[in-house]
C-alpha cells in the first residue's frame, strides 16, 4: 500500500469533477433554455443555427417590408379612386354640355367645374405622398433621356416616312399644301387608334421639325415612338418588338408622308433562329447621376467637371469636354465590352445604340435593356437575401398624363374634334397660378369629343388601379409565404438550439446523483491511507 499516491482518490476526484462539470452544463441549459450557450457546446450546430437565424430575421424584416409595400399601394390606389370619381364627374359634365339645349352660360358653368376638378386631379397627383415619397408624379429622378425598344428575335413594327424636313425647319408649305380643317391623320398601334392633332398647321405656317415630331409622339403615347433619321426621313417604331406588332397611318394626308398607300408597318414574328436585337434611342444627353442598364451591366453617367465618380459600376463622364454630344456618347457605349451582347451605333441614326445578343434564339430575349422609367418606381426587398425583390411601379396620374389638360392650347387630346381651351385655366393643385389648359366643352361638338377624352382617362386610371391591385395581391401572398417560411425555419433552428427540458432534467438528475455518489466515494478513498497507521502501530 502507498500513501504518496492515492490512485483511488484521484480516480474518484476525476469522476466527481466530470460529473460536476456535466451537471453545471445541465443546469446552465435548464436555466437558459438553450442547448447551445457557447460554441464549444456544439460547434457545427452553432454555425448552422446562426445561418438559420440570419435567414429568419431577414424573412421577418422582408415581411415588414412587404407590409410597407402594401401600405404604399393602398395609399396610391386610394388616391386614384378619388381621381376616378372626378373623371366620372367630368365625363358626366361633358355629356351634359354636349346636349343642344345648353346655353353658353350653362356651358361656362360646366367648364368652370371641369377646370376646378382638373386642378384637383393635379393636387392629388402632386400632393399624395407615402413616407415623403411622391408616388403619383412619375419618375422625378435624373433622366437618362432614353427610349428603349426591347430585345426580341422579331423586328419591331416600323413605318418610315419620306424625307420631310431640311435643316432645322419643317417645310410646312410642301407638306401641308391644300390642308384644310377637315383633313385628318391618325395612327393605329396594335389596333388602338389615336388622332394626330393638326391644329395650327397650314400652308403659311413655319414650324420646327420637332413640332411635328412632338405631335406624332403625343398621339403614339407609350406604345411606340417617332424620331428623325440622319437622311431626313422619319421612323415610327413600336417599343415591343416582334410578335406581329403593327403600326398604321391613315387619314387624308397620310400619303404625303409614307411611300406606300396603305401606310402600314408590320413587325416580324419571333424566330428562334435569329439573334435578339434591341435599341436605345437618346433624345437628349443623359442627366448627371442617371444611368442605363444593358444586360447585367449598369452604366452610370457623371459630370467629371463637378465631381469624381465614386461608384463601382461602369461609368461615362458626360462633361461637355469629355463627351460633348449624343453621337460621341453612343460611340463610347458601342466601345464597351458587355457580357452577352454586341453594341454598335445605328447606321441610320447617330442617336441610336443597337444591341444584339451574342447567342442565337430566345435566350437573348431575356437580356435587360433599361433607361429612365416614366413611372414612379422603387425596389421592394421582399426576401432575406440580396437580389430577392421586385420593382414596384406607379404611373403618373396627373391631368396632363391623362390628357385632360395640356401645357399648351395646341396639345393633342388624342380624339378627333376634342380641343383644349385657348387661355390657361388649370393649376397644378399646389399653387394658385393657372399653368395648364383644360379640355374645352364650350360648344356641342367639342363637348361630344370630350366624352371620349374622359373615357380614355377613366380607362387609363382603371388600368393603373388594376395593376396596383394585382401587386397588392402578390404582396399579400409574399407575406404569407415569408411568414410560413420563417415559422418553419424557426422550428428547425429550435431543434438545434433549444433545450429539450424533459431530457435535460433527466440528465441533470442523473449527474446530480452521480455527483453525490462521487463525493461520498472520494471521502472513502481519502480514508484509505489511514489504514497505514494500523500497520505502523503494529
Amino acid at each position: 500500500m502507498r500513501i504518496n499516491t492515492n490512485i483511488a482518490a484521484l480516480n474518484s476526484h476525476r469522476m466527481l469533477e466530470r460529473n460536476t462539470n456535466t451537471s453545471a452544463k445541465n443546469l446552465e441549459r435548464l436555466s437558459s433554455g438553450m442547448r447551445i450557450n457557447r460554441a464549444s457546446d456544439d460547434a457545427a450546430g452553432l454555425a448552422i443555427s446562426e445561418k438559420m437565424n440570419a435567414q429568419i430575421r431577414g424573412l421577418k424584416m422582408a415581411s415588414r417590408n412587404s407590409l410597407d409595400g402594401v401600405s404604399l399601394v393602398q395609399t396610391a390606389e386610394g388616391a386614384m379612386g378619388e381621381i376616378h370619381s372626378m373623371l366620372q364627374r367630368m365625363r358626366e359634365l361633358s355629356v351634359q354640355a354636349a346636349n343642344g339645349t345648353m346655353s353658353t352660360d350653362d356651358r361656362k358653368a360646366i367648364q368652370d367645374e371641369i377646370n376646378q376638378l382638373t386642378s384637383e386631379v393635379n393636387r392629388i397627383g402632386n400632393g399624395t405622398e407615402f413616407n415623403n415619397l411622391q408616388i403619383l408624379k412619375g419618375n422625378q429622378g435624373p433622366k437618362s433621356n432614353t427610349i428603349i425598344s426591347k430585345m426580341s428575335t422579331g423586328a419591331p413594327a416600323e413605318v418610315i416616312m419620306d424625307n420631310i424636313y431640311s435643316g432645322a425647319t419643317f417645310d410646312a408649305t410642301a407638306v401641308f399644301s391644300g390642308l384644310d380643317p377637315t383633313d385628318t391623320l391618325s395612327v393605329t398601334i396594335n389596333g388602338k387608334e389615336t388622332n394626330v392633332n393638326l391644329q395650327g398647321f397650314s400652308v403659311s405656317t413655319t414650324l420646327t421639325y420637332n413640332d411635328f415630331l412632338e405631335r406624332i409622339n403625343d398621339s403614339l403615347g407609350g406604345n411606340a415612338f417617332a424620331y428623325f433619321n440622319d437622311d431626313g426621313s422619319m421612323s415610327v417604331k413600336t417599343k415591343e418588338a416582334g410578335g406581329g406588332q403593327t403600326i398604321e397611318f391613315k387619314g387624308s394626308i397620310a400619303k404625303l408622308f409614307v411611300d406606300t398607300n396603305d401606310a402600314l408597318g408590320t413587325g416580324l414574328a419571333e424566330d428562334a433562329t435569329k439573334n435578339s436585337t434591341g435599341m436605345i434611342y437618346f433624345s437628349e444627353m443623359p442627366e448627371k447621376d442617371s444611368f442605363i442598364v444593358i444586360g447585367g451591366t449598369r452604366i452610370d453617367f457623371f459630370d467629371g467637371s463637378k465631381e469624381l465618380y465614386a461608384g463601382t459600376n461602369t461609368s461615362i463622364d458626360i462633361a461637355s469636354g469629355i463627351t460633348p454630344n449624343i453621337e460621341s456618347l453612343v460611340d463610347t457605349l458601342a466601345g464597351l465590352t458587355i457580357s452577352g451582347v454586341n453594341a454598335a451605333k445605328s447606321p441610320d441614326n447617330k442617336n441610336i445604340l443597337t444591341v444584339t445578343a451574342t447567342e442565337v434564339g430566345f435566350i437573348g430575349n431575356v437580356i435587360t435593356l433599361e433607361g429612365t422609367l416614366k413611372e414612379f418606381n422603387i425596389n421592394l426587398q421582399v426576401g432575406s437575401n440580396a437580389g430577392q425583390g421586385f420593382r414596384l411601379e406607379v404611373g403618373d396620374t396627373r391631368s396632363k398624363e391623362l390628357k385632360i389638360s395640356a401645357d399648351k392650347p395646341t396639345g393633342n387630346p388624342g380624339v378627333t374634334g376634342a380641343a383644349y381651351v385657348k387661355i390657361p385655366n388649370v393649376t397644378n393643385g399646389i399653387s394658385s397660378a393657372a399653368v395648364e389648359y383644360s379640355i374645352d366643352v364650350m360648344d356641342e361638338k367639342k363637348a361630344t369629343a370630350a366624352i371620349e377624352v374622359y373615357n380614355n382617362a377613366i380607362l387609363q386610371v382603371a388600368a393603373e388601379r388594376s395593376k396596383l391591385g394585382a401587386i397588392q395581391n402578390r404582396l399579400e401572398k409574399t407575406i404569407a409565404n415569408l411568414d410560413n417560411t420563417a415559422e418553419n425555419l424557426t422550428g428547425a433552428r429550435s431543434r438545434i438550439l433549444d433545450t429539450d427540458m424533459a431530457l435535460e432534467m433527466s440528465e441533470f438528475t442523473k449527474f446530480n446523483i452521480l455527483q453525490q455518489a462521487g463525493t461520498a466515494m472520494l471521502s472513502q478513498a481519502n480514508q484509505q491511507p489511514q489504514m497505514m497507521l494500523k500497520l505502523l502501530n503494529a
